[in-house]
């Protein structure tokens, strides 16, 4: 192999190299996690500025509820409620979780028949990152 093939190859795997270091570098970002169940409501928690959204999709005369775990060492939870009524936009409830990078929140979602009737259209358990991944 000639010298000239040797540094060909040598520049191109540099290069190669310095490119997968750009790309593997990932840029740190705060997440948005949402879900629609039952087509009855729709529910979020966006970590940037640790705030849940509830929206009440279906004219039922239910609220929409997320009652949701903070694991973030302070051992809070708490319920943030669309009682305004379906179709009327959402709900966003503003909390300040303490920052971490294990820390994150555990919700679901569900429907009620006023403050503290039975829940209706449980959803799955989500969890939502507090600090950026």
């Amino acid at each position: 192999m000639s010298i000239r093939a040797i540094a060909t190859s040598a520049a191109t795997l540099g290069l190669v190299l310095a490119g997968s270091v750009v790309v593997a570098s990932p840029a740190s970002a705060y997440t948005k996690t949402c879900t629609v169940d039952q087509s009855a409501y729709s529910i979020c928690f966006d970590g940037d500025g640790d705030k849940f959204i509830v929206d009440d999709l279906r004219a039922d005369g239910e609220r929409a509820v997320v009652k949701w775990y903070a694991y973030d060492g302070s051992g809070r939870e708490g319920e943030c409620a669309d009682a305004n009524g379906s179709n009327n936009g959402p709900v966003v409830c503003d909390y300040d979780f303490k920052e971490g990078t294990n820390n994150y929140v555990s919700f679901m979602g569900f429907t009620r028949d006023g403050n503290t009737g039975p829940k209706h259209n449980a959803s799955w358990a989500y969890t939502g990152y507090i600090s950026p991944r």
